[in-house]
């Protein structure tokens, strides 16, 4: 197998408005749909406690974590804490890949 190749990870019709988990060459990957219309994969792995953001909703078009409800954007980067505040500036290393 190549892991630098492009692999489905569902279908588009499966994309509904929760999100979804999508098991790739060993590794699980959350798939979802914003509001425009885009399909997002990331890792399916919340990089602040480990929780599978497949079990999590979607809200403001981003992946939120089901444990403290961090957000992630299509593009991996974390758009919300709560524990920090509405205006807080959010770490850079707070991303998903």
């Amino acid at each position: 197998m190549y892991i630098n190749f492009w692999y489905p990870a569902a279908l588009s019709e499966e994309l509904k408005d929760e999100p979804i988990r999508a098991r790739i060459l060993g590794q699980n990957f959350v798939v979802f749909r914003d509001s425009k219309g885009q399909a997002h994969t990331l890792s399916d792995t919340c990089p602040h406690r480990g929780g599978a953001l497949s079990a999590g909703v979607i809200r403001d078009d981003c992946i939120q974590c089901p444990y403290h409800g961090w957000r992630y954007d299509g593009e991996g980067y974390c758009r919300r804490i709560p524990s920090l505040g509405k205006d807080a500036k959010i770490p850079k290393r707070a991303r998903v890949d």
